[in-house]
């Protein structure tokens, strides 16, 4: 195997850290080598994708990070003898990788590489046998800086303020965090260090000039003497993204795990600019998915303000898809300047989900999502985003309705409605008065119990609630005017679904008004930490109340499965 060497190159050295420069406060976008080459790519496949991305208009979108994934590397296990950076693998890329970064920047590129927090750098070869840059990050990060020559020019050039300083993007994670054996691959496991590790290598690419990183931490939390703590949090200064879930893989089901994972992060209120959810590469253009999931797909990383890095074959892409992933609407929508990704606002299980998101000139994002996977007739009522008119444009089709109240289209399995609100007339407050009742106030059987909860209204909650047994609680002598209503739950789950476990980063439960007919209801993921990551507010539309008399209200599981942590429920008085 023949290995690339550095003597001849100037690398970037020195203690002290170089002013930072300032990254893109926006989502990246651009293209991944992974789903198209896995760990295999080389020097024909990847000039071919950097034409491909210019030629087919990518570039002119704004697709403009080109980022090389694992298996650039050595697989020798050795380091240079001279630099002790990483090495090149010059039976993939006979030419080292300076001449693709030069073509790719030529075309109107950011050049952008793949490195590891761990032992070794992930590899579809177990054990991985290519080398991380755990202990080595300054000579690693002088040898990224090195490979775009360009760069390092254009910085002295910016010194003079004759043009200004390109900037390069590198994906980190911690694929063999402990050791080279393959049991110790890719850990999902919470741990105490992964500040420190990715600190480290965070610090060295600034010194270097290098000032976009996206930690690639799969979604796992981080352990802290106060408990578990989701990588939105932990990730803040010491990177500019980080990935909030596991890997995505081909198939709709994926995408729903994902989409579930993005729904606590997208509420946190920390995401915004220079601080980025990553949601994972784009499917779009390979197989598993129809046309309509695709461009879901596509719309949902869009509004939640996620990275979107494409990861196919660009030159096979049809010309239906190439529309899909140019879609300036959208585009528009991923690089809004306020970075607020759409919430949630309201899921009817199995049937449809409704999100919005407030953009920095005034206007609203709107995305509604058919879960019942048929084709059906899709409806905003505008009254669900307390708003009585708007202009609505259907970004799909470029067309605006003005001053409207609502908005219905045929759309085809798990197909969307994307929609963009402007001139925006809110509905005056409703005055209506609601009631809490705490969970732990309720009934229980079958193995149900109250547990601490540090994080709830009361300091309680209710778990155990499903399982084999069926644990179960019933809330008595509620109280209500509204015969049908949206009822809101206060819930906690944590229980964190990754790639391959066929979970979907969901709980269900069965909930039943008056003894009546039993309602499933899906709790997407609340967060990381089962006494302190409390999603309030979860509204279901609950009907059979009785007006004149107290009401109960039942929670169980769904088959054997566990429902949610529950600490209160809220009705309309």
């Amino acid at each position: 195997m023949r290995i690339a060497h550095y003597s001849s190159l100037t690398l970037v050295s020195g203690a002290s850290l170089v002013a930072a420069q300032q990254f893109q406060s926006t989502p990246v976008l651009g293209w991944n080598s992974y789903n198209q080459l896995a760990c295999s790519p080389d020097e024909l496949s990847i000039t071919e994708a950097i034409n491909s991305l210019a030629n087919r208009g990518f570039v002119n979108a704004g697709y403009t990070f080109f980022q090389l994934d694992c298996g650039w590397a050595s697989r020798d296990g050795q380091r240079n003898a001279t630099s002790g950076a990483l090495k090149i693998d010059l039976d993939s890329f006979p030419n080292g990788l300076l001449p693709l970064s030069d073509l790719a920047r030529s075309k109107g590129m950011k050049w952008s590489m793949y490195s590891d927090a761990g032992y070794r750098m992930c590899d579809t070869q177990a054990p991985s046998p290519v080398l991380g840059s755990l202990g080595n990050e300054a000579v690693d990060a002088d040898l990224f800086k090195s490979l775009n020559a360009e760069y390092v020019k254009c910085t002295m050039y910016h010194s003079v303020e004759t043009e200004p300083s390109p900037l390069i993007r590198i994906a980190d994670d911690n694929c063999y965090a402990d050791g080279p054996s393959a049991s110790q691959n890719a850990p999902k496991d919470s741990r105490t260090d992964f500040v420190t590790r990715f600190t480290t290598m965070w610090k060295e690419l600034q010194r270097v000039g290098i000032t976009g990183m996206l930690v690639c931490q799969w979604g796992v939390p981080y352990s802290t003497t106060s408990g578990l703590e989701g990588p939105s949090e932990w990730t803040t200064g010491i990177s500019t993204s980080f990935r909030l879930s596991d890997d995505i893989a081909t198939g709709w089901g994926n995408v729903y795990r994902i989409y579930n994972q993005a729904v606590h992060i997208a509420r946190s209120g920390v995401i915004g600019p220079g601080h980025i959810a990553d949601a994972d590469l784009l499917e779009v253009g390979n197989s598993g998915m129809t046309v309509d999931e695709q461009a879901t797909h596509f719309a949902s990383w869009a509004m939640l303000k996620s990275a979107l890095m494409i990861s196919t074959n660009v030159t096979a892409l049809s010309d239906e898809l190439v529309s899909v992933l140019q879609n300036k609407d959208l585009i528009a929508i991923n690089q809004d300047s306020a970075v607020k990704p759409i919430e949630l606002v309201q899921r009817w299980t199995s049937d449809r989900d409704l999100w919005s998101g407030d953009l920095a000139n005034g206007d609203i994002a709107v995305l509604i999502v058919d879960l019942s996977n048929a084709r059906r007739t899709l409806s905003l009522q505008l009254s669900e985003l307390g708003i009585t008119s708007a202009d609505i444009k259907d970004l799909w089709t470029s067309q605006t309705t003005e001053s409207t109240g609502s908005y219905s289209k045929q759309v085809n399995g798990h197909g969307s409605l994307a929609l963009r609100l402007s001139n925006v007339q809110y509905a005056s407050p409703s005055g209506l008065e609601y009631k809490y009742y705490s969970v732990s106030t309720g009934t229980l059987a079958s193995g149900a119990n109250i547990q601490s909860c540090a994080g709830c209204a009361s300091s309680t909650k209710v778990g155990n609630l499903g399982g084999a047994s069926n644990g179960s609680v019933v809330l008595s002598n509620i109280l209500t005017s509204q015969a049908t209503q949206v009822v809101k739950f206060d819930y906690i789950n944590c229980e964190v679904a990754y790639l391959g476990s066929g979970a979907s980063n969901e709980r269900l439960a069965s909930i039943r008004v008056n003894g009546g007919p039993a309602q499933v209801v899906s709790f997407p993921l609340s967060g990381y930490n089962w006494v302190t990551d409390i999603y309030v507010g979860y509204g279901i539309q609950l009907s059979g109340f009785n007006t004149e008399g107290p009401n109960t209200i039942s929670i169980s599981g769904a088959g054997t499965g566990w429902a949610p942590d529950f600490d209160r429920v809220e009705v309309i008085a």
